[in-house]
């Protein structure tokens, strides 16, 4: 038996809280057509590596936990919506599935975050590269020639201090604007936009205003919501996901060890010149994104998350109580921008055509950015029906001069994960 972590818990029990398929799909589009075969053997290795990943979840009266699962993990051949740990995917956490020159890996975003899921695609690519076109350098790739090293099974929050209550701060409970309930949007299923931008034009518009491809996203974002709805009795707060592992100086774990970056959109930085905006959302993510800063709020999450755990003393107890601290965070915020960074395996770009990133609807906007083989790859994520907001940042990008081709627009296919 493996327990849920702390950096884990509010992910796992706060999604079955509110009821969301807390799921991943990383889709990458290939130059060529899916051999089967080679896929095949490619995951087997890859499960080997990562076997620490071979579990299944269940449940008692008082817990969620994992069990080690012995099975293979499937590969099937489709692009439909699949669902994890369930009999489809041998009761696994994760599954491989391809078609014609697709292939999506489908994980829960419960046992590990975008960082650990690059990781794991990382090394299912490269074997499958090796087997398809002979590639042979697994630069920065965790390959079976690697030793498997503890620290990249183990969660670096279980060993934060825990804090006496008293110190630990009250979350905000200033509310963002939110598009649903402020800007009378429709909810709806989840929906989805593919977006590519050429990576050059992009990182040459964002770097003459001084930003980064998170930082002018969010703005951007920020821009066309404030055109949209220009009379607000609430601000547009956003939120900048960043990877939490140097920080706490555990680049290995696979585990979700994440933190974010607050930007407001306020009427001081609204009256800036645009160049001097990007400057500012920069600086604050240099601020904020400082290790001290960055390991004593996750110290503080940690232990919140601890504290939560010993007064619920039952399943259903730690169900509504993490789901409640979930849906406080999302009312904190008008919108999210997550960005893993630039694909870092050389080797395997030349064959990475396409680069997708649907996630859980954790907040009624998000985005998310991937960036390989000279292309910029967004996702954006909505949980109401209406296209303006897709259609005013589409403006932005236009009115910066920066050309975007739509990809495809669909409802979500991240697998669903139901409760155990």
């Amino acid at each position: 038996m493996k327990q849920i972590t702390t950096g884990d818990l509010l992910h796992v029990y706060g999604s079955f809280g509110l009821h969301l398929n807390y799921a991943v799909r990383l889709t990458v589009k290939l130059t060529d057509q899916i051999d089967g075969v080679i896929l095949s053997d490619a995951l087997r290795k890859t499960q080997q590596r990562f076997s620490f990943l071979s579990v299944r979840m269940r449940k008692d009266s008082e817990s969620l936990y994992y069990e080690e699962n012995p099975n293979p993990v499937v590969l099937l051949n489709t692009d439909a919506q699949i669902s994890l740990n369930s009999e489809q995917s041998n009761f696994h956490v994760w599954a491989v599935c391809y078609k014609d020159d697709r292939i999506h890996l489908d994980i829960y975003h419960g046992i590990s975050d975008g960082t650990g899921m690059y990781m794991v695609l990382s090394t299912l690519l490269f074997y499958y590269c090796a087997g398809r076109y002979g590639i042979s350098d697994h630069t920065g790739i965790r390959t079976l020639e690697d030793p498997v090293e503890p620290e990249e099974s183990t969660d670096p929050q279980d060993y934060l201090p825990s804090l006496a209550p008293e110190q630990i701060p009250k979350p905000r409970v200033d509310p963002a604007f939110s598009m649903i309930e402020d800007g009378e949007m429709t909810p709806s299923t989840p929906k989805v936009w593919d977006i590519e931008i050429p990576e050059e034009a992009f990182m040459r518009f964002t770097s003459a205003n001084d930003a980064s491809p998170g930082t002018m996203i969010s703005l951007l974002i920020a821009h066309a919501l404030d055109e949209m709805y220009p009379e607000r009795s609430k601000p547009i707060t956003s939120s900048y996901i960043i990877n939490g592992r140097p920080m706490l100086h555990f680049p290995k774990t696979h585990h979700n060890c994440v933190n974010t970056v607050f930007f407001n959109f306020n009427d001081r930085i609204r009256a800036m010149p645009f160049d001097r905006q990007c400057t500012v959302y920069r600086g604050i993510t240099f601020i904020q994104s400082d290790e001290q800063r960055v390991a004593g709020a996750m110290t503080v999450g940690a232990s919140r998350n601890r504290m939560v755990l010993a007064m619920a003393p039952t399943y259903e107890a730690r169900k509504n109580a993490f789901g409640q601290m979930l849906a406080g965070g999302k009312r904190l915020f008008s919108y999210m921008v997550s960005y893993v960074g630039k694909w870092k395996y050389k080797s395997l770009e030349p064959y990475i055509l396409e680069f997708w990133t649907h996630v859980p609807i954790a907040n009624d906007f998000l985005v998310e950015i991937a960036a390989v083989n000279g292309k910029i790859f967004l996702t954006i994520h909505q949980s109401f029906s209406e296209d303006n907001m897709v259609q005013g940042f589409l403006d932005q990008l236009r009115k910066h001069g920066i050309p975007f081709q739509m990809k495809q627009a669909m409802d979500n296919d991240a697998a669903a994960f139901h409760e155990p």
